[in-house]
């Protein structure tokens, strides 16, 4: 899959070079020339996995299969307990889903970004370097897998079967809210994995302990945050603002105060939430380039 993207990649510097020439430049054009980038370097990882088809789907469902286990989590629960710190099961079912497709979504477009420490270990990120394709693009799409999109069905289908089962009236305000959660809550989740990525940059060894920290963020939004106590819920607002993925819209369409004493209105931050992660993990990327010394460096 590497062979055939990476020839990709250089093809795409070249094509992006004489694009941005023509264009003059600016911002909107940069991401626009960017974004044309990313799709072609998937659609090249698409067409080398459907050389392999047998094995696509085969890890296609390996990857549903891992991911009904945190599902199965849910079940056990219940299973003993009528309710989980006041939620029922249709509740907590429509926090497991609302914060799982964020970090599907994520992950199947920004996954290999936690290859980012091998890339740098390895010399392939000093070629990055070289090409005039954004670093983030090329780190973003290389050794793209796929079979990351098979995470995206289970939560899909648990996320459609809990707004049937929830029992809140769905007024406008509630129907409206749920596109905007589950688009800031995708983008709040890439700003999250390319802000921790940032750290390889300096820290190539820090893989597991990066991986560990997005895994743990999308394990601890999928329940409510009042089984962590107040000091865990505010950390996961206010420093690592996965409370803002599914937690504080998911509050107003549930029809329930905030526990910890927060106003209504936070329930409604999202969008600005998502635009300062982007902000700070766009600060956060350029800081880790310019620190990076290289192999060996």
């Amino acid at each position: 899959m590497t062979s055939s993207a990476e020839p990709m990649a250089d093809d795409a510097g070249r094509m992006t070079g004489g694009a941005r020439s023509a264009t003059g430049g600016g911002r909107l054009g940069l991401v626009r020339d960017e974004a044309a980038l990313y799709l072609l370097l998937v659609r090249a990882a698409f067409r080398s996995a459907a050389q392999y088809r047998v094995s696509l789907v085969m890890y296609t469902l390996v990857e549903m299969a891992g991911a009904a286990l945190d599902l199965a989590t849910i079940g056990i629960i219940f299973a003993h307990l009528p309710d989980l710190d006041g939620f029922a099961l249709s509740e907590v079912a429509f926090l497991y889903g609302s914060s799982a497709l964020p970090f599907a979504l994520a992950e199947a477009l920004v996954g290999p970004l936690d290859q980012l420490g091998w890339q740098i270990k390895d010399g392939r990120m000093d070629a990055t370097l070289t090409r005039p394709v954004s670093v983030l693009v090329q780190s973003a799409t290389m050794d793209f897998s796929a079979q990351r999109l098979g995470r995206l069905a289970q939560p899909t289908a648990v996320f459609a079967v809990s707004l049937a089962a929830l029992p809140v009236d769905w007024s406008p305000g509630r129907v409206a809210i749920l596109p905007m959660m589950v688009l800031c809550g995708t983008v709040i989740s890439i700003s999250l994995a390319v802000g921790v990525a940032a750290v390889l940059f300096v820290a190539p060894d820090a893989s597991v302990a990066i991986a560990a920290v997005r895994q743990g963020s999308a394990l601890a939004t999928q329940y409510p945050l009042t089984i962590y106590g107040r000091r865990m819920a505010m950390l996961l607002t206010f420093v690592f603002p996965v409370a803002f993925v599914n937690w504080q819209p998911a509050l107003f369409i549930l029809g329930r105060p905030d526990p910890f004493g927060l106003p209504g209105f936070t329930g409604f931050l999202s969008p600005l939430v998502a635009l300062a992660s982007c902000l700070a993990a766009g600060i956060a990327w350029s800081a880790g380039i310019r620190h990076y010394r290289g192999e060996g460096g």
